[in-house]
């Protein structure tokens, strides 16, 4: 395995981590009251919502990749994501978790599987990028139900959302056409084709590879749960931290008036799509924080619906600093660069934003005359919470099995899909 170079980012990142802990000191020092309670507020998410949501799937992910299970996958996985994105198939798992857990588990596993040397950087920075997604249960619960009081504005976010991620892939699949043929993967073949014979059958092949990812790893099923355990609760107290952090600088912010010197950007923004409300408080915080961004567009007046839809998908496709903070403090030991990821978010965010405003009237028309029901899905106990935040209740607790079914069910047909696009191709030689 050759050695990364992390050293620029190694520093990048101690220099970020180093202000925001310096800010937080200060914040703390001269606004005790309100930085109890804002701290208290970013816990308060994590607590209820992220850490059960994630924590199954972090276990899940380190122990199946210890198991040699994704490596196997990848096998079959590869026509699909070779495809469509120009990534190797072990990809799929990032792809699937970040589509149902929501970020920055897909970093979390992209950053594993580069640690590992399973993809090459420009890999990794595609699929970070690719898989950095929100979960439905954020999208129509917390947002649509929980927000906006209506699941079916939900379901309009997810649409608008894993469609636009979907264009943002196809555009750096298409802008960027390095991929595991460049110079800089010469020395590292997927681990899916570097076991494997292509003569033998394809299910051979995954269990090949399976296989030797297995004898490779070498941990007894003890050390290997333990150490899941111990990296997916590292993990998760890296994101907890992030998030109190952010939600004691965006009340910080606010207290100190510094959003008087940014009214002036934001009006001239939103003046250029007919919009004359000062949302500057509103635009701090999404651009920090999406959870609490989401909450504070959600209760902003004086916009029509239309822009309060676009503005909460544009920064839906954002992601806030803190998501960007974590997903570079995942990376920290990978030599994936974060200006790919950046490029991304902003990309992704104009392409929600110019799609929501193409698509809101079909998107109208489709969810007008019928509400959608889910078997996971208690609307009117989620009805009963929407004057709070954040959600009381039924917490993720409850969620995070149905949304097991749901990356099952996703997995299938991506498996589904991946078959067929390998039969097309061997009739067609």
């Amino acid at each position: 395995m050759q050695p990364m170079n992390t050293r620029s980012n190694s520093k990048l990142t101690t220099l970020v981590l180093g202000s925001l802990a310096a800010l937080t000191v200060v914040s703390v020092i001269l606004f005790p009251d309100k930085a109890f309670q804002s701290s208290l507020e970013g816990l308060t998410i994590w607590w209820k919502l992220v850490f059960p949501a994630m924590m199954p799937f972090l276990i899940m992910t380190e122990l199946l990749i210890g198991f040699g299970v994704i490596q196997g996958a990848g096998v079959l996985l590869e026509p699909l994501t070779k495809t469509i994105f120009r990534l190797p198939g072990v990809s799929g798992w990032a792809l699937a978790s970040g589509l149902i857990v929501g970020f920055p588990t897909g970093a979390k596993i992209t950053a594993s599987l580069r640690e590992k040397n399973l993809i090459t950087r420009t890999e990794s920075e595609r699929l970070t990028a690719l898989s950095h997604l929100c979960s439905p249960l954020f999208l129509i619960i917390v947002v649509g139900v929980g927000f906006l009081n209506s699941a079916k504005l939900g379901i309009v976010l997810a649409v608008i959302h894993y469609g636009s991620a979907l264009l943002t892939g196809i555009a750096m699949r298409l802008f960027r056409k390095t991929g595991s043929l460049t110079t800089e993967s010469a020395e590292l073949e997927p681990a899916e084709s570097k076991f494997a014979n292509r003569s033998t059958p394809v299910m051979k092949q995954a269990l090949f590879t399976m296989r030797h990812a297995y004898l490779h790893d070498g941990r007894a099923l003890g050390k290997l749960l333990g150490d899941a355990v111990t990296a997916s609760v590292q993990t998760l107290m890296l994101i907890g931290g992030y998030m109190m952090i952010f939600s004691v600088l965006i009340n910080v912010i606010h207290i100190s008036q510094l959003t008087a010197a940014l009214r002036p950007v934001t009006q001239a923004m939103l003046q250029l799509i007919n919009i004359h409300t000062d949302t500057t408080p509103q635009w701090v915080t999404s651009v920090l924080e999406i959870h609490l961004g989401a909450y504070a567009w959600s209760q902003t007046h004086g916009l029509s619906l239309l822009a309060q839809i676009a503005l909460i998908s544009a920064f839906l496709g954002w992601g806030g600093l803190s998501a960007h903070a974590q997903v570079a403090g995942l990376h920290q030991q990978t030599d994936a660069r974060y200006s790919f990821f950046l490029q991304s978010r902003i990309l992704h965010a104009v392409l929600a934003f110019t799609l929501t405003l193409l698509l809101w009237k079909p998107l109208q028309l489709l969810f007008t005359d019928t509400e959608p029901s889910f078997l996971w899905l208690n609307t009117t106990a989620a009805h009963s919470t929407a004057s709070t935040f954040p959600l009381n209740g039924e917490s993720a607790w409850s969620l995070w099995g149905p949304m097991l079914a749901q990356f099952i069910l996703l997995f299938l047909i991506m498996l589904a899909i991946s078959t067929v696009i390998r039969a097309f191709r061997k009739k067609a030689l």
